[in-house]
């Protein structure tokens, strides 16, 4: 007699970054499908990031019968189900029901391409599908699949990690390089939101949220040895009466793939790395290009 062990994906949350998914000043919404899915093809978020639920999840993960799994767009989460009926969980999933995961930053540059404050930096983000009690009602949901909301500064919570305040105890490595939490209940702050059904069951279609981080734009700065001659027709200005210091007109967005033609008498210029990227007083940010 054989018998087979059947699951089904719960939900799944996917993490895009426009650094990686835009081409030069080409986005990625701006793209066919074709070209989408080519761009998705060499994509792997993990390479920036780190996903990994809190030791308090794990627990819960395993001990209602409950999978997680990365892939290189985020990650998902696949339920063990009924015998009789694929769309009842294995082990009932309650409303109140939650999983917290942490995001957990492995590229030290990741702030320098990510259109997020320096100084938030530390400050960690609440990414949930229903708030913490102890935050405003304006405090910012995370959205369903659709690439339409990005990751802010409003996302940032006010409340230090505390049982008292709805968020489980981190250990030290729980908190180290972490850029913040993600956190899914079964019963959203909506409906919408919610990834089982009013009647505790796997939907058809499971819930997917979808993550989007904007990547920066900055002022592109040319040092040069030399004094330069600049004419209004060219992409650049002279910065501060120094004519070996040239600066772009206006921003330019960083990618990693894709090429923005910045002229100078008529030559193209190289675009920069994102390893220099500076910020100033105004909050305005940089890439210094040597020459």
């Amino acid at each position: 007699m054989s018998y087979s062990i059947k699951y089904k994906e719960l939900f799944s949350v996917k993490i895009f970054h426009q650094y990686f998914l835009n081409k030069g000043t080409e986005t990625f919404n701006s793209m066919s499908e074709n070209e989408q899915l080519k761009q998705l093809s060499n994509y792997n978020i993990l390479t920036a990031i780190n996903i990994v639920p809190t030791a308090q999840t794990f627990q819960k993960l395993n001990g209602h019968k409950l999978i997680f799994k990365t892939h290189t767009a985020g990650f998902f989460v696949w339920s063990k189900v009924s015998d009789d009926d694929y769309k009842t969980p294995f082990i009932e999933l309650s409303d109140d029901l939650f999983f917290t995961f942490v995001i957990q930053i492995k590229d030290a540059l990741f702030y320098n391409y990510t259109d997020l404050k320096f100084e938030s930096r530390g400050k960690p983000y609440y990414l949930a599908n229903r708030a913490l009690d102890s935050e405003s009602n304006s405090f910012p949901l995370i959205d369903k699949a659709g690439f339409n909301q990005h990751i802010d500064n409003s996302f940032i919570q006010s409340v230090e990690f505390d049982e008292r305040n709805g968020l489980e105890k981190l250990s030290l490595n729980e908190k180290m390089n972490m850029l913040g939490l993600i956190r899914i209940f079964m019963k959203g702050a909506e409906s919408s939101l919610s990834v089982t059904t009013t009647q505790g069951k796997l939907r058809v279609t499971p819930r997917e949220f979808d993550l989007v981080f904007k990547n920066r734009k900055t002022y592109w700065r040319y040092l040069f040895d030399k004094n330069q001659s600049v004419t209004t027709s060219d992409d650049l200005k002279v910065e501060q009466g120094d004519a070996k210091r040239l600066i772009t007109k206006i921003e330019y967005p960083l990618t990693q793939k894709g090429f923005i033609p910045v002229e100078l008498n008529g030559k193209e210029l190289p675009n920069p790395n994102v390893k220099n990227t500076l910020t100033d007083s105004s909050n305005s940010y940089y890439s210094e290009i040597y020459m």
